[in-house]
C-alpha cells in the first residue's frame, strides 16, 4: 500500500510543480501521461506475489524447496524485462503516436521529451515492483515502505529545487 502511495504522491507532486511552471508544461505532461500510463499497464505484472506466496507456503509445509520463491522472482524479472523493452519502445515513440492522434502540435515535442525522461526509470520501476512483491509475499514490508517514502521525499525536494529553482528571496507564490 505504501509503495502505491509513494507512486501516487510522486505523480501529485509532479503535477503540482508543473502547474507552477505553466499550463503548457502541465498540458504536455498530461498528454505524455495519457500514452505512458496506457502502455505502462503492460509492465504492471502483479502475479509474482501469488507465486512466491504459494512457494513459501509449500516450503513451510515441506513439499517444495525454499529456492522456488527465488526462481519465481528471476522468471518474473526476466519476463518483465523483455516486456519492458517493448514498452520503452512505445514510450520512445510518443511523438509519432501523438501526431497520429492529432494532438496539439505545440505540445508534442515537450510531451515526447517528458516520456523519454520517464523511460529512463522503467528498469528501476520494474525491479522495485518485483522485489516489493517478492518481499511482501514473505511478509517483509518495511524495506519497500521505507524506499517508497524516501523516494517520495526526494521527488518533492528535488522537484522543488530543479523545477522551481532555489529560493533566493521573498516567496513569489
Amino acid at each position: 500500500f505504501i509503495g502505491q502511495l509513494g507512486w501516487v504522491g510522486m505523480k501529485v507532486t509532479d503535477t503540482a510543480l508543473l502547474g507552477h511552471v505553466g499550463t503548457h508544461a502541465l498540458a504536455a505532461a498530461s498528454l505524455s501521461d495519457l500514452w505512458t500510463m496506457a502502455s505502462g499497464v503492460l509492465i504492471q505484472g502483479r502475479v509474482l506475489g501469488i507465486f512466491v506466496g504459494n512457494a513459501v507456503g509449500a516450503a513451510k509445509a515441506g513439499t517444495a524447496p525454499w529456492q522456488l520463491a527465488g526462481e519465481w522472482l528471476q522468471v518474473s524479472v526476466a519476463v518483465l524485462g523483455a516486456i519492458s523493452c517493448f514498452v520503452m519502445g512505445l514510450w520512445a515513440a510518443t511523438g509519432p503516436v501523438l501526431r497520429l492522434t492529432r494532438a496539439d502540435a505545440a505540445l508534442i515535442p515537450d510531451a515526447s521529451y517528458f516520456s523519454l525522461v520517464l523511460l529512463a526509470c522503467i528498469p528501476a520501476r520494474v525491479l522495485f515492483s518485483q522485489l516489493q512483491q517478492y518481499l511482501s509475499a514473505q511478509r517483509i514490508v518495511k524495506p519497500a515502505a521505507a524506499v517508497a517514502l524516501v523516494g517520495l521525499a526526494a521527488n518533492l525536494l528535488l522537484g522543488y529545487l530543479l523545477v522551481l529553482g532555489v529560493p533566493t528571496g521573498p516567496s513569489r507564490f
